[in-house]
């Protein structure tokens, strides 16, 4: 079995072999296997070694989001068609260096970024099945290791499509972008003409999209099976940003981060674009997870608050969760920056628990009560 093994310490534009950080179908390939062939793909962790195992938390300050995310591939899959579904099997996910980063990003910390404007810096020792950082004691996070990147090349069409539909936002600021952050892609072996050419319109890999991407599910981990709609022949299969562990949502836009090992396998379902009306990924959850039954404190949130109302905004009723959340876990010695990571890096389960009932939507927010060294129910 085929491996390609990523230098520790070393961003990805020192070993662009390794793969790239952008989606454009004319990435030239890594590799290509067969079906039923397995391959293991390491790759750096989303922040492309920019954060350091230190107290220090400059790193955060000087961070170039623009290199995010560093991705091992393409993999050309022999076999697979333009209008299959490339079938992936996620056989094991594992830590490469052993430290882990959840920062709160100044500027990028999520829906509350607003409320931690000088963000917060958290280093992870990541211990085989759990987690602990120095920066929040008292909390031990057990491992759903995943990939927050995984995903297939779009069509030069769909790429259009994406751009197209994306530029007003990055006009606004409200999508990642494109043309200003052209000379930090990393495109693999293209230089020259060929590299420019394609970075011109390559997008970022920020958002998720009809290719997979930056999907951050956390039970998207080993022993999953993740159908892909294939764009291109080979289907082009790339991964990255690998999670220790995540909550839902990933609300601070970090889980605990860390460079990885990704073990994966490939099959195919011919015409299965059509056969079952497959536009975006679809996949069978891990069969592993954290396993706390009932020992959760739920808490839940409202598309209403005070004299504002919207309209089923689910978006606004789960950061409601979030606050209420991170008010109570002060009341038990966190800082509000310590809660909003636990929130976002803990198995944490948020579901939409009506979306019909107008105008009110309600979203619940699951806290596993077992991370915790102390007893946090309400007495």
């Amino acid at each position: 079995m085929k491996r390609f093994r990523c230098e520790v310490g070393v961003p990805l534009a020192e070993q662009k072999e390794l793969g790239h950080n952008r989606w454009h179908p004319d990435i030239p390939p890594l590799y290509e296997v067969g079906l039923g062939d397995e391959v293991i793909l390491e790759a750096g962790g989303y922040d492309d070694y920019q954060l350091k195992d230190v107290d220090d938390d400059q790193d955060i300050r000087d961070f170039d989001l623009t290199r995010t995310h560093p991705m091992a591939g393409p993999i050309k899959v022999d076999g697979v068609k333009a209008g299959d579904l490339l079938v992936v099997d996620v056989l094991d996910i594992q830590p490469l260096s052993g430290i882990g980063y959840s920062n709160i990003l100044p500027g990028m910390g999520g829906p509350l970024a607003d409320r931690f404007p000088g963000g917060y810096k958290t280093v992870w020792d990541l211990h085989g099945t759990y987690a602990t950082s120095r920066m929040i004691p008292g909390v031990e996070i057990p491992a759903i290791s995943h990939p927050g990147v995984i995903g297939v090349a779009p069509s030069q069409q769909l790429l259009d499509q994406w751009n197209r539909r994306e530029d007003p936002l990055i006009e606004q600021g409200l999508a990642g972008p494109r043309a200003d952050a052209r000379d930090t892609a990393v495109l693999r072996t293209l230089e020259g003409k060929e590299w420019e050419r394609v970075a011109e319109t390559a997008a970022r890999t920020v958002p998720p999209r009809e290719n997979g991407g930056n999907l951050d599910i956390k039970n998207l981990s080993r022993g999953s099976r993740v159908y892909f709609p294939a764009f291109v022949d080979g289907a082009l299969f790339s991964t990255g940003d690998f999670h220790f562990a995540e909550g839902d949502g990933e609300i601070t836009w970090n889980a605990i981060e860390m460079d990885g090992v990704g073990w994966y396998r490939f099959g195919v379902i011919k015409d299965g674009m059509a056969k079952y009306g497959i536009k975006t990924p679809m996949l069978r959850p891990s069969p592993i997870d954290p396993n706390f039954g009932t020992r959760y404190l739920s808490f839940t949130g409202l598309s209403a608050t005070g004299e504002e109302q919207r309209y089923l905004d689910s978006t606004m009723a789960a950061v409601q969760a979030v606050e209420q959340c991170i008010e109570y876990l002060t009341k038990f010695g966190y800082t509000p920056e310590q809660a909003y990571t636990i929130i976002s890096v803990a198995p944490c389960e948020m579901h939409i628990g009506g979306i019909v009932d107008i105008p009110n939507a309600a979203v619940t927010l699951k806290l596993p009560l077992d991370i915790f060294d102390q007893d946090i129910l309400p007495k």
